[in-house]
């Protein structure tokens, strides 16, 4: 299911469908900007969490008077550059960002792309990691078949199938609490 049938129907899903595709990435990946924030000290975990928050109450709350520009320009300060950073945990937590922004842009800018982003950052980062704990980089075949990439996969097919749903606030927050899957991140990271 997963690869071109499964982007063709993340394609065909309408912008607040994107955004709300993007927005539960963000917030299974949630716990990899706050260790990353943690850890170097840089970062803003409380203004990442705000920035989720805000945008699932955009979504959930009729008339929600809402300024996303202004979080979105306010958060974009917190996002990390791996670039510039001894720190691994700089990497998943930029994609944490991509997501999170690709949530917001798709409200702002609505492109048609941004769930396409959002799922391409989420597969990257568990491919990165991955390949971090093997200490080597591995072939398609041999990345698809670990254990965490399975379970990546898994989760975005059945978040697109729930996404699919008709627009209802109560299954929006059932979501939001699926997506944050206990705390535990798409890398398997908890933060317990």
């Amino acid at each position: 299911m997963f690869g071109e049938k499964f982007y063709k129907r993340l394609d065909k899903f309408q912008p607040w469908q994107q955004t709300l595709f993007a927005l539960a990435l963000a917030e299974r990946m949630y716990p990899n900007y706050v260790l990353y924030a943690e850890t170097s000290g840089k970062g803003d975990s409380l203004a990442f969490r705000a920035a989720l928050d805000a945008l699932w109450q955009y979504l959930t709350q009729k008339g929600s008077k809402v300024d996303l520009g202004a979080i979105l320009e306010r958060f974009e300060e917190q996002v990390p550059d791996p670039r510039q950073e001894d720190h691994y945990g700089a990497y998943p937590a930029l994609d944490a960002c991509v997501a999170l922004g690709a949530a917001y842009n798709s409200v702002i800018c609505r492109i048609g792309e941004e769930a396409e982003e959002a799922s391409h950052a989420s597969v990257g980062s568990v491919a990165g990691f991955i390949e971090l704990m093997e200490e080597q980089e591995l072939e398609e075949e041999a990345l698809y078949a670990h254990p965490l990439m399975e379970a990546e996969l898994e989760f975005q097919v059945e978040l697109l199938n729930r996404v699919g749903n008709p627009r209802d606030a109560e299954q929006i927050l059932t979501l939001k609490a699926w997506a944050a899957q206990g705390g535990v991140s798409n890398l398997g990271i908890s933060l317990e």
